[in-house]
């Protein structure tokens, strides 16, 4: 996957997104070719496969660059709660719903959980009141990466899910241990 910072590169990227979207919209996933991608796009396979190795890797690169803005502007603020690292997430999937529904219509769950999970480490190794020496993180991370996937998948299956301000109250009661009481008293 292409790392750098080419303007005309990062133009192509999008139109090669832009393109695999559009033709989500119409047809299945596993029946879209590359070539389908480049002809959409009106650029080389050449060009993709200079940007890409496969189709899913456009998936997993705009939900990277997603994820990595939001990192962005919470990495400008002096304090970072849990509730900014809800937001955060939340704000990814209120402002891509279209891209994020086309992906778990297409069983493409997988692509968000390892994209949630490398957001979560990278949130974890800046944020993490241990640091990156715990030995420990990885099973935080993979917690919260499992619950953070599911719960979106969850919520976009639901005939009329909860608005997204609920939902990050809901997810920040549960991850503060405010949600489950304990009924053995």
């Amino acid at each position: 996957m292409y790392t750098g910072n080419n303007p005309t590169a990062l133009q192509s990227r999008q139109w090669f997104l832009d393109s695999l979207i559009a033709l989500m919209q119409e047809m299945p996933y596993q029946d879209i070719t590359i070539r389908m991608i480049c002809k959409r796009a009106d650029l080389s396979r050449q060009t993709f496969y200079n940007l890409f190795e496969n189709k899913e890797e456009i998936l997993h690169c705009c939900l990277r660059q997603l994820y990595l803005e939001e990192f962005d502007k919470l990495s400008k603020k002096n304090h970072i709660s849990l509730y900014d690292t809800i937001e955060s997430f939340s704000a990814v999937l209120e402002h891509n719903r279209t891209l994020l529904a086309l992906m778990i219509d297409n069983h493409l769950e997988s692509v968000i959980t390892v994209e949630i999970s490398n957001c979560v480490t990278l949130f974890a190794n800046r944020f993490s009141i241990q640091g990156p020496a715990d030995n420990t993180m990885p099973y935080g991370v993979a917690f919260l990466s499992g619950a953070l996937a599911q719960t979106l998948v969850f919520w976009f299956k639901q005939e009329t899910p909860l608005p997204f301000t609920e939902l990050s109250d809901l997810l920040m009661k549960i991850l503060a241990g405010k949600y489950y009481q304990d009924f053995s008293d």
